[in-house]
Parts: structure tokens; sequence; C-alpha cells
């Protein structure tokens, strides 16, 4: 599966080339999330959609996958249920109509379970997703397990497609690639 993840990767790139990102949308399923403004860092469950002029990009929870997935899609159409709330983000808004200059993307490879005899199949999974602007600013997006101790903020992260969606502005926080 690493041709459908290169072929993702070139269509990204191709769309941020020559179009503004419009608007950044953040999504919880659950009734809780972190939220540490002081670090400017998030950890939610729902999804993360990137709105373009002529498409959008999604990197958003999959209840038949039960992993997060990054498509060429609408939130909406990855997470198709309906108990989900789109998030308040108007710490992300200054990042709204604006150039991205760089951005990187991290996948690593999976065994996904094909089926009931639990056959498996590697693919490669989206796990970061950096991108810069031309205002200077950057944001980190990654699907991550962490560790969190009673009254302390979460710590230890790695990867993990089946885990949250960490989202961090101006601010990059390290991950480890394995737990």
């Amino acid at each position: 599966m690493k041709q459908y993840a290169n072929f993702t990767e070139k269509q990204f790139q191709a769309i941020i080339e020559s179009n503004d990102l419009l608007e950044i949308k953040l999504f919880q399923v659950n009734d809780d999330y972190f939220g540490f403004p002081e670090k400017k860092l998030w950890i939610i469950d729902g999804g993360i959609e990137l709105k373009f002029r002529n498409t959008t990009f999604s990197l958003a929870w999959n209840p038949d996958k039960a992993t997060f997935i990054f498509e060429n899609k609408r939130f909406d159409e990855i997470y198709n249920e309906n108990n989900f709330k789109e998030l308040n983000a108007d710490f992300i808004e200054n990042l709204n109509q604006n150039k991205i200059t760089n951005a990187k993307l991290k996948w690593l490879e999976y065994d996904i379970i094909l089926d009931y005899t639990m056959a498996t199949k590697k693919e490669s999974k989206l796990v970061e997703l950096k991108l810069e602007f031309e205002s200077n600013d950057s944001i980190q997006i990654a699907t991550v397990f962490y560790k969190v101790e009673e009254n302390s903020s979460p710590e230890n992260y790695s990867y993990d497609i089946s885990g949250e969606l960490l989202i961090a502005l101006n601010n990059e926080i390290k991950i480890n690639n394995v737990g």
C-alpha cells in the first residue's frame, strides 16, 4: 500500500502548491478532550479537516477501520456517524486563508487485519503531518498514544493510528515511533 501513500502525498503536495488553505476545522466525538492553550497543544479524537479552494483533505477517525485515515474527503465522509461536534478552533484561525510553504508527511507501515480469519496485509498509514505557513506559523498534526498522570499534562507520545489526534501550534512535540 505504499503506492496509495505516495499517490495521496503527491496529490496533497500538488494541492498545497497551487492553493491557499481556506479553513481548518477540528472535530470531536467523545465529550472530553485535552486542551492546553498555554502550551499550544490539543488532543482530540474526531479529526481535522483542511479545506482548499477545490478540495478538502481530512485526517479523521474511521469507525469501520478503528483507525485514523488521511484521505481527499471531508471529515463527515470518513466519519460516517452523526455523534460528533465541530470544536471552536479560534486558536488556529490565523492559519485560515494562509499559504502553506512546506509540508512534511510521515507514514509508517502497519499490519492491517483483513477479515475474521485474522489475515493481515501491510499498509502505509499517515501518522504525522507538519505544515509551515507563509506567516511563519506551523502546525503539527499526529496520531498518537500518550501517558497522562493525574493532575499533569500528557507525555511520552508515540505514533498510533488507533489513538488520538495531537494538534500542536508553533510547538513541535517529540513523538517516538513506537510505544
